[in-house]
């Protein structure tokens, strides 16, 4: 789809702080890592930088997001800028996170309405104080068994039994609709599916680049007259363990699983640093919902009746902290932690932190990036040790950068 863009942004140049707009070429797109499915566009002059990031379609927001932050800090060089994000549609939380922005970058949305003229329209900047309803809770074993018959019942009881020898493993169970997953990590290595009254077990191996092997696991269990897992799938999941935690396979995993694993297999030392592991308890209700699943890739604790939410940032510190921007938003601006409680039914209350958890040599990246936050004080940045993913800290983070406001 072309769009003419030049001159959309010279019939409606009442809007913007500039008239003569560039747009940026190829290849500074690929320098700058940029998605080549939208157009940017700059302006301004040295002392105010100005651009814009178009989508002809309604854009995936987090992706829109990450890829006009890049932009600004493509175009910014220390000085003042402001970026437009021009788009058909926004959620309210794509401009709840834009409204977060200041410092030295200011952010605006502008509607773009191909039927209508005129057809570029400025978001108002007014905040709203609506709390939007999202999600789905996730259901518990006994309210996931509903409908099944009492021998699928007792077999369930049997496999979430056998998983749970493995807890000191890493292993975790994740509860959805319809099925239930065995994680090792971020790995899933098996599958319980609901067929009519009756349940399904599966092994799962998509993650093995030993493909022949990966189709080896994916073996069926089942619950036998002793109420035991037949044999065949026992010996599976202790290979696939075995696989999992060999050297030559842990070393090579991407930093956010070797995390997940780390805090994982060192609850006693996340405890006393963060507080009791506090599990996520939603689902997304479609595909829209995408920040609810991925929210569950966030961690949270409890500490004294107050939730605490980590990042996790180990890959590109701009992209990843941009990304977090929306996720609070939407924290902020929905029901999903309101009126939450633990296990015990305690309440539990969330003071709007958030904790980046990082390593040494991206602290120096995501501080500059607080020179772009309205209140860089909400996002507080924590250093892992070097040696975190050797183990052999014994406290993996220093406690000092847990309370004390980022400045």
């Amino acid at each position: 789809m072309s769009i003419a863009w030049q001159e959309l942004w010279k019939s409606h140049a009442n809007l913007f702080l500039g008239e003569a707009w560039t747009r940026c070429p190829p290849e500074k797109v690929r320098a700058l890592r940029l998605s080549a499915k939208y157009a940017y566009f700059m302006g301004g002059d040295i002392s105010l930088r100005l651009g814009i990031i178009a989508s002809a379609a309604p854009p995936r927001e987090d992706d829109f997001l990450m890829n006009g932050i890049l932009w600004a800090n493509g175009l910014s060089n220390g000085a003042k800028t402001v970026l437009y994000f021009v788009a058909p549609d926004f959620s309210p939380f794509f401009l709840l996170a834009i409204h977060k922005i200041g410092g030295n970058l200011t952010a605006k949305g502008i509607y773009w309405r191909e039927k209508l003229d005129p057809s570029l329209y400025l978001v108002s900047e007014r905040r709203s104080d609506q709390v939007y309803s999202l999600g789905e809770k996730r259901p518990h074993w006994r309210q996931w068994s509903l409908g099944l018959d009492s021998v699928a019942i007792q077999q369930l009881k049997n496999i979430l039994d056998f998983f749970q020898q493995y807890q000191n493993r890493g292993i975790r169970t994740r509860f959805k609709q319809r099925t239930i997953q065995f994680y090792w990590g971020n790995l899933e290595i098996a599958e319980i599916i609901r067929r009519g009254k009756k349940l399904e077990l599966t092994g799962k191996g998509k993650w093995d680049k030993d493909q022949e092997r990966g189709q080896r696991w994916k073996k069926t269990g089942w619950v036998d007259a002793s109420g035991q897992l037949n044999q065949e799938f026992q010996r599976t999941m202790n290979e696939m363990l075995a696989v999992l935690e060999g050297p030559e396979f842990t070393e090579h995993l991407p930093p956010s699983d070797k995390l997940k694993l780390f805090m994982m297999k060192n609850e006693e030392r996340t405890r006393a640093l963060w507080g009791e592991p506090w599990i996520w308890p939603w689902l997304p209700k479609n595909r829209q919902e995408f920040w609810i699943a991925d929210l569950e890739d966030v961690y949270y604790f409890q500490h004294h009746g107050n939730l605490r939410v980590v990042y996790p940032i180990l890959g590109r510190p701009l992209p990843q902290s941009s990304y977090s921007l929306l996720l609070t938003s939407v924290l902020e601006h929905s029901a999903l932690l309101k009126n939450m409680g633990n296990e015990a039914g305690e309440a539990l209350e969330w003071n709007g932190l958030v904790y980046w958890l990082t390593t040494p040599s991206k602290k120096a990246e995501l501080s500059r990036w607080q020179c772009w936050l309205k209140n860089p004080h909400q996002f507080r940045i924590c250093t892992l040790t070097d040696d975190w993913e050797s183990g052999g800290a014994q406290e993996f983070l220093e406690r000092k950068n847990l309370e004390q406001p980022v400045r």
